[in-house]
């Protein structure tokens, strides 16, 4: 019996799983972009400077805001989407302007020292929801773990470009969707 609902209980997980886990069931319907010192949306970090004294420093980020519909009969719990990762790749006009505003490619996560951050939500079945990435660009404030921001005009330059780039949906290794930011 203990092997009959072990068998059982793998079987309902895999389904379970396996919501998100086919291109069609995601469709991307909106895209927005912003730059941002939101302190809610990007978070902040507080230094030590001279004897006893803090500073909270918010970052200036690239932020993404993607709605996205679920054509599913299946909800996408939270659960599912810790195993869900995206990443933006840039066309090479964006990653040029990042790479010479910047210092660095911001979109390649694993290199990137500034710092980067997702945000997903559960979607019911045929539901709509959002998921979010950020890229940090910056602070108004010196700091050791943030490079002073660029200035506006070269901030807007990245904005400009910034849906110039494919949103890639990975679970658990494997690309489950792709779209292009510039044709949503």
């Amino acid at each position: 019996m203990k092997k009959y609902v072990g068998f059982l209980f793998i079987v309902l997980l895999l389904f379970i799983v396996s919501a998100c886990s086919r291109p069609e069931d995601i469709k991307l319907t909106k895209t927005d972009v912003m730059i941002t010192e939101n302190k809610d949306l990007v978070g902040s970090t507080t230094t030590t400077i001279g004897k006893h004294k803090n500073q909270t420093i918010v970052p200036t980020a690239l932020y993404y805001t993607f709605t996205v519909k679920n054509n599913s009969n299946k909800p996408i719990f939270r659960s599912q989407l810790n195993k869900v990762k995206m990443r933006i790749e840039p066309d090479q006009d964006l990653l040029s302007v990042v790479e010479d505003t910047i210092g660095s490619n911001i979109y390649n996560v694993n290199k990137s020292k500034i710092g980067w951050g997702q945000g997903v939500e559960e979607i019911a079945a045929k539901g709509t929801g959002e998921f979010t990435l950020h890229y940090k660009l910056g602070a108004k404030q010196k700091s050791d773990e943030l490079p002073l921001v660029p200035p506006k005009e070269e901030l807007q330059n990245i904005k400009d470009l910034a849906l110039k780039a494919t949103l890639i949906i990975s679970k658990d290794g494997k690309e489950i969707a792709r779209f292009k930011l510039d044709e949503n």
